[in-house]
């Protein structure tokens, strides 16, 4: 095999990658780097390495152990941290570098000092109890528990971290698998949004909010664009012929490029207002779309969010002084919790609207820009008179009431004991029922049955008969068309 690389790159992409370099020669394959101790970075390297390997085997004096091993100090997860932020997290301008310091804040205060390699299954079982453990948590006074979903990022977070320490070959393997079997599994989740915006709520958001900030609000309701899109869109990125709007792949979520149709009229005249600057002047192309008079991208997204939230259902909202006025009083947000209002929900609710006008879900998937058509089902979330008026087409007005088992020996049916069997063989006779023959080439004839003789029937003696054939097989005695 010669040279090579244990990963999914190919071509060019696979010799700039970080994973390590292999060699094969004479059925021995083994790490360039470990029996060189060293690291390897170009290619070129590799292959001085791997000849140096091959002249060893030529020449009998290869030992598997590589050169004189040097002496070694286990990586512990802290350092493993520093090393997963700076070459992976922000190398790679993931979103994650955003907020990967709060991210590893529980998993350093566990496995911090601990040497990667001893990090076991049983520990990470035992990290797990700890976290469902109701505990207080942003200064509030009653202890919490986390739920599944948060344990559940914790995790994968850690799992990832040491996959990719085993994809550098400094572990051999991680506490998460053993061979092709999966020891540590995900917590079931529940966590699927159901909030819907009435269109008398919309209404009452966009009057509440500030001139800018309604601007995002009904690009949001009307384009389904995510915040970060959003806050990242450029009069440039704009077809104004066409209206089309244009996300840009290093701007989006998916890191592809996706284009967005600019329909409702409103929408339309918000992007034309915010063209222009406070002189009245059209604003250069790459001035942000969603930015105040000057240009300048608009601050404070999450506060202006709560507090139009609040006065959209008529809570006015009041500061707290013990925080020197920089939060919300306690009221405040209890009730913004009450409300349960988030921005992303209006993204759920611009997929939501779209299935209801029988648009595709295919092609709400590509106006939201999902990779794939399971995540647009978690967007649609149907108003339950909708499931109601659904649910009731099955009413046809008719009913079924048994008639009450008369006791032996007891008193002859009443009147209303024949209404009830009067309205069972009504509701009988609503079915059809045809025989099925049986699969054998030798057909018997079955004496039909009435609907209403059904009750009496001796199921056996009438499948069977007195011709019948143990080796026929009845498929169904009765079925309904």
């Amino acid at each position: 095999m010669g040279l090579y690389k244990i990963c999914e790159h190919k071509g060019r992409l696979r010799d700039r990658c970080e994973h390590a370099w292999w060699g094969s020669f004479r059925g021995i394959r083994l790490s360039l780097a470990k029996w060189a101790n060293r690291e390897i970075h170009t290619k070129a390297e590799a292959h001085a390495v791997l000849d140096e390997v091959r002249t060893a085997i030529r020449s009998r004096t290869f030992d598997p152990r590589g050169r004189a091993p040097r002496e070694v100090t286990p990586m512990t997860f802290r350092e493993l941290s520093e090393i997963y932020r700076e070459r992976h997290a922000v190398a790679k301008g993931l979103s994650l570098a955003k907020t990967i310091d709060w991210r590893l804040k529980p998993l350093l205060e566990r496995f911090g000092d601990w040497a990667i390699a001893d990090i076991k299954t049983a520990d990470v079982e035992d990290f797990i109890g700890d976290l469902r453990k109701p505990r207080t948590m942003y200064g509030q006074a009653e202890p919490r528990s986390l739920t599944p979903a948060s344990v559940n990022r914790t995790i994968e977070l850690l799992r990832h971290m040491l996959n990719w320490a085993v994809g550098r070959e400094y572990i051999d393997r991680t506490p998460f698998r053993r061979g092709t079997e999966t020891l540590i599994k995900r917590l079931r989740e529940d966590n699927r949004r159901r909030r819907r915006i009435s269109e008398d709520e919309e209404v009452r958001l966009v009057a509440a909010a500030p001139p800018h900030f309604r601007c995002m609000m009904i690009a949001a309701f009307d384009a389904g664009v995510r915040r970060g899109e959003m806050l990242a869109l450029r009069f440039a990125d704009i077809d104004w012929n066409h209206w089309l709007m244009t996300l840009r792949g290093e701007t989006t979520k998916s890191k592809r490029t996706r284009i967005v149709p600019i329909t409702t009229q409103r929408l339309r005249a918000v992007l034309e207002w915010l063209r222009l600057d406070i002189e009245g002047n059209r604003k250069s192309n790459e001035t942000l779309v969603f930015s105040n008079e000057i240009g300048e991208p608009l601050p404070h997204f999450h506060d202006t969010w709560v507090r139009t939230v609040l006065r959209a259902h008529g809570i006015t909202p009041k500061w707290s002084a013990r925080h020197n006025y920089k939060g919300l009083s306690p009221e405040c947000k209890a009730a913004y919790r009450k409300i349960d209002l988030r921005w992303h929900d209006i993204r759920h609710e611009y997929a939501s609207r779209l299935v209801e006008k029988n648009v595709p879900l295919a092609q709400v998937r590509d106006l939201l820009g999902h990779a794939s058509i399971t995540t647009t089902e978690r967007y649609d979330n149907q108003r339950l008179e909708n499931l109601q008026i659904a649910a009731s087409k099955l009413e046809r007005g008719m009913t079924f009431e048994p008639p009450a088992p008369a006791p032996p020996g007891g008193p002859t049916p009443s009147s209303g004991d024949r209404q009830s069997k009067a309205a069972r063989t009504k509701f009988q006779d609503s079915f059809k029922y045809e025989v099925v023959p049986p699969r054998s080439s030798a057909v018997r004839e079955t004496p039909a049955v009435e609907p209403n003789e059904l009750e009496n029937l001796n199921l056996a003696e009438w499948l069977g008969g007195r011709d019948s054939n143990p080796d026929n097989v009845v498929q169904s005695h009765v079925s309904y068309r």
